[in-house]
């Protein structure tokens, strides 16, 4: 049961995140923590986070945001949702305010774009039909086995309902790409696992995919370990994270466990040789792999924003 508390937020909510690739545009978070479960998430480590079962909802964001695009002298031109938590978490209450705010962005013209693991409902669809060349979304999976992916994301979307919502932007002409973060190493990324995710992007007609693997921080090694112990006996006493080095991230941006380089090589390979049986590309995310060349996850779409035909990207 996930405790969800409501809250007047004060102080400006267009503020860019930490994340190098999302230092350059305004991001926004509609909460504090976030309802998903995701055992791997890496906001655990962070000092105002809340707990595992419960969430604080900014119920005046999209207030607060029209009041800031009224004071600047320039708008942006692009607002990502949500580097910390999920705009579209299983709440009504907590999609209401997302959509809200994204509604007060898109018709003053800014555009959006987010990444969820999230439930995307009529009113979403609704809502971003009106507005096609203006949104931009990622969605994340990494699996099609419904039972695995409760166990490792206990309370996102079923994996047939995101496969749905990939299918459904693309028809509204929304630009929209998979992201295969995190991978998790002999779990996900296994070609089982790999093919039947594949299979069921190419038949929504994806061409290109984002990918990256799990990374750990010590604030949540624990945690992580203890939240996947079942699924595996390799999860047990020699998991990853206890062996794994630490890894620079991109424009120094601190560090965390992961996969040794060559491992990560030799493993992104493997994705990338499935993928392209599908006819899918898959783009690094080079802010977590800064060793590795690219362009990158383009997790705000802003590399990829003119193309034909301007759906799946």
């Amino acid at each position: 049961m996930v405790t969800l508390e409501p809250r007047i937020r004060k102080g400006k909510v267009l503020t860019p995140s930490a994340i190098p690739c999302l230092q350059r545009l305004p991001t926004v978070n509609v909460t504090l923590g976030c309802a998903h479960g995701c055992g791997y998430c890496y906001i655990q480590g962070y000092a105002n986070y809340p707990g595992d079962d419960r969430i604080v909802l900014f119920t005046n964001t999209a207030e607060l945001i029209r009041a800031e695009l009224r004071s600047m002298r320039r708008k942006p031109t692009r607002v990502y949702f949500s580097p910390s938590s999920d705009a579209f978490q299983y709440q009504p209450e907590v999609r209401a305010v997302s959509l809200e705010s994204m509604r007060v962005l898109l018709e003053a013209g800014v555009e959006v774009a987010f990444l969820t693991k999230g439930f995307l409902t009529e009113d979403c669809y609704e809502l971003f039909a009106q507005h096609p060349g203006k949104v931009f979304a990622q969605i994340g999976i990494t699996t099609m086995d419904q039972a695995l992916s409760r166990q490792i994301e206990p309370r996102a979307a079923p994996p047939r309902m995101r496969i749905e919502g990939i299918r459904r932007l693309g028809e509204l002409g929304i630009t929209v790409r998979p992201r295969l973060d995190p991978l998790i190493p002999d779990i996900t990324d296994t070609p089982e696992n790999l093919s039947a995710l594949f299979e069921a992007l190419e038949k929504v007609g994806v061409r290109m995919a984002s990918a990256s693997f799990l990374f750990v921080r010590s604030a949540f090694v624990g945690k992580v370990k203890a939240a996947y112990a079942e699924i595996g006996a390799q999860l047990g006493e020699g998991f990853g994270p206890a062996r794994w080095k630490h890894q620079s991230f991109a424009d120094s941006c601190g560090s965390a466990k992961s996969l040794d380089e060559l491992d990560r090589r030799a493993r992104f390979e493997q994705v990338t040789q499935i993928a392209q049986k599908h006819g899918i590309t898959i783009d690094i995310c080079t802010c977590k792999n800064p060793e590795f060349a690219g362009e990158g996850c383009s997790i705000t779409a802003q590399k990829r924003d003119v193309q034909e035909p301007p759906t799946l990207f």
